[in-house]
């Protein structure tokens, strides 16, 4: 068996697949990945048929002088969401239909219904499971599968197709446009257990594998490969004592890079094992596992934790995994009078290269705590402090390496946020002040003078609400500083905006006026600022109890000191009218 160094084509395809498809009117059927879940046991008690959702239709108008115009001047759009209900099941659609030529990721057309009556639940569509982190992990599949809780009994099954088959764009010669090819991938996976959700145990089997046949052009050259795994889980928790509680989660995974290399000499595999897994010369073996210690108590609780992920560990049940990885953690909690002081935390140790097959280590400290101080409705402060060092050190010391540390810098963060909460029969009135400062420290003396920055940020929001007339008055000031080697960045902003509405809140109207500078300066004299104003209008009319009127505009004005910068005016100003609809 050997290791490997490839990257997963499912989550290539799931993230990356990109095919664009230019259309004059767009009428684009997009259905989300939509899991609905539905106990049968009232069916009968629901409407057989029902069609209710929204229609709207817009009209926007654009102008902009002084720069590259971003959008047409005029432009029209209707989006409809509608929802048709089948004996109290939902199937919620979204149109959209416009007049601009559009590019877009091929819809998904994901549909998936979980009917469930008592303790038996039937996945069908497009769904996702999860059966533990490291074998079942969410991955979005087109098949069946089905939970069996009667408890204390615990199963579920399913089996689908984890990917589809996407030929080589061997047409293309823009990277935008590039097709990442995809063997089509079939996936069985069962889970069989025993306890409730407080104390448990789950056995857990894997098996996803490609079709080499799919393609009619291989992909080799891109180091695309039909590849094939096996998983097997186990997943405990178990109640040591009322406030003690243990809890685990191990995954040994099979994973064949090549599924036509040939098979491996299974003269010392167990045969037990044999007729599960196809050991075969790119086929590796690699764990994953976690377990916690957890204590709780009425106003306290700690969990201590610890998780060991070793290099190029893979499940071809879930998306990504961040591997050759071991962490120790501890993170207590709790809370005193009354629950107005609460305080949590977390200190943990990581490091890189467990089976010590790098020349060097890469060492972390992780910690955190945040502090919620509420001694009175109208007052609260939340306190939070993070921190992060690195250190990396060789492993095997070369002629030229003294052992010292080559890579050290801390990442340091603190926030206070105090807010003001004032209620009273005809208004409400709240003060919100947010201050943060980020630093990060290279301990490299030969790197420091270039990497060590400094950010401070700070914010303050007013609003005032008049409750019984409708009315709505904030303020908002923004600040921000940041210092890197020789360069200096600031961004100041202050923001006002107010709403009122009318006539039993049918006519609401409502604005904002913002402006924001932004500068860049250096020790070498070079400044630059660039000033920005942001105005919004906005209205809406009820005319009716399914229709609505609204208008919209907005308009930003830019003027920048940077040279050849020339100040520009945009506005964009929309008019739609909204419809709900029920049958």
């Amino acid at each position: 068996m050997q290791g490997r160094q490839h990257k997963n084509s499912s989550q290539i395809w799931k993230m990356g697949h990109k095919s664009l498809y230019p259309f004059l009117c767009v009428l684009l059927f997009s259905i989300p990945r939509i899991t609905l879940s539905q106990d049968l046991s009232n069916v009968g008690d629901q409407k057989p048929i029902s069609l209710d959702g929204s229609l709207t239709l817009s009209v926007t108008k654009y102008s902009v002088a002084g720069a590259i115009a971003r959008r047409p001047p005029t432009s029209w759009t209707i989006v409809g969401s509608p929802t048709l209900g089948i004996y109290g099941i939902s199937f919620p659609f979204t149109f959209i239909l416009s007049d601009q030529e559009s590019s877009f990721r091929q819809p998904f057309d994901q549909f998936g219904v979980s009917p469930s009556y008592k303790w038996i639940t039937l996945h069908l569509g497009y769904n996702s499971l999860t059966y533990s982190k490291y074998t079942l992990a969410g991955i979005t599949f087109l098949g069946a599968g089905i939970d069996i809780n009667p408890e204390p009994l615990r199963f579920s099954m399913m089996y689908g197709r984890f990917q589809r088959a996407v030929e080589m764009d061997t047409a293309s010669t823009q990277t935008y446009s590039y097709v990442q090819p995809a063997y089509k991938r079939m996936g069985l996976a069962a889970k069989v257990g025993f306890g409730s959700q407080t104390s448990f145990i789950d056995f857990i089997y894997l098996h996803a594998a490609d079709d080499s046949t799919s393609l009619m052009r291989r992909p080799d050259s891109l180091n695309i490969f039909p590849e094939e795994n096996t998983v097997f889980g186990i997943n405990t928790r178990v109640k040591i004592i009322e406030p003690l509680a243990f809890e685990s989660e191990v995954a040994a995974s099979f994973f064949t890079r090549d599924l036509r290399s040939p098979v491996f000499d299974s003269s010392s595999i167990p045969k037990s094992l044999q007729s599960l897994v196809t050991i075969k010369s790119s086929t590796s073996l690699l764990v994953a596992a976690n377990a916690a210690i957890v204590f709780t108590l009425p106003h306290f609780t700690t969990r201590i934790g610890y998780e060991r992920i070793e290099p190029d560990y893979n499940s071809l049940g879930a998306y990504y995994y961040t591997s050759d990885v071991e962490n120790y953690t501890i993170a207590p909690g709790f809370d005193l009078f009354q629950n107005k002081f609460r305080a949590s935390g977390s200190v943990g140790i990581q490091h890189d290269n467990i089976l010590k097959t790098k020349i060097s280590q890469t060492n972390r400290v992780i910690g955190s705590g945040n502090i919620s101080i509420n001694p009175a409705p109208v007052f609260g402060i939340d306190l939070n402090y993070t921190n992060y060092s690195t250190g990396q050190a060789t492993t095997h010391l070369l002629s030229s390496d003294t052992g010292q540390y080559r890579v050290r810098n801390v990442s340091q963060s603190a926030s206070v946020t105090p807010r003001v909460i004032l209620i009273s029969t005809e208004t409400s009135n709240s003060f919100i002040l947010s201050v943060s400062q980020q630093a990060y420290t290279d301990l490299n003396p030969v790197t420091q003078a270039s990497a060590n920055s400094q950010t401070t940020t700070g914010s303050f929001n007013y609003n005032l609400s008049f409750l019984k007339t409708g009315m709505n008055i904030g303020a908002s000031i923004l600040y921000a500083d940041t210092k890197q080697a020789t360069t200096k960045t600031g961004l100041r902003g202050l923001t006002v905006n107010g709403s009122k509405s009318f006539f039993e809140n049918k006519l609401s109207l409502g604005g904002s006026l913002g402006f924001t500078r932004s500068s860049i300066a250096t020790n070498s004299s070079i400044n630059y600022t660039t000033n920005t104003i942001n105005e919004s209008l906005n209205s809406s009319f009820r005319v009716s109890t399914q229709g609505t009127v609204s208008l919209s505009i907005y308009a930003t004005e830019n003027s920048s000191t940077v040279t050849n910068a020339t100040p520009f005016t945009e506005i964009i100003a929309t008019l739609s009218y909204s419809h709900n609809f029920s049958f």
